[in-house]
């Protein structure tokens, strides 16, 4: 009985403390008037491009598979002539010009898009 009496007093010492919070105990540890606080919500990512700019990306797309279009016949028109007429240049010239400002703004767009 003694040791039977002492076995039980061993293993009750080497038990961890346990204990349990009362509700008091859990308002110190979360602060006080923690609910009154007014947090001010998360801002949402911005979308990556508006309705407007996704648009003009698209718009800038299709003009540019046009213009290419458009390069192409002159090119092909100028070969069977042996050469392009001062019209044909200056209208080659345009839509070369016309094309790097589209790449220019498809690009831009593009970068906002994959950000």
């Amino acid at each position: 009985m003694k040791s039977s009496l002492v076995a039980a007093l061993v293993a009750l010492m080497a038990m961890p403390v346990i204990s349990i919070p009362t509700p008091s105990d859990a308002q110190v540890l979360t602060g006080r008037n923690r609910a009154s606080a007014p947090r001010r919500p998360a801002r949402p990512a911005p979308p990556p491009l508006s309705e407007a700019e996704e648009d003009r990306l698209w718009d800038a797309q299709a003009e540019i598979v046009e213009i290419d279009r458009q390069v192409t016949e002159l090119q092909t028109l100028g070969q069977s002539q042996n050469g392009m007429t001062a019209e044909q240049q200056a209208a080659m010239d345009a839509h070369v010009a016309r094309r790097a400002v589209l790449q220019a703004d498809v690009t831009r767009l593009e970068a906002k898009r994959d950000r």
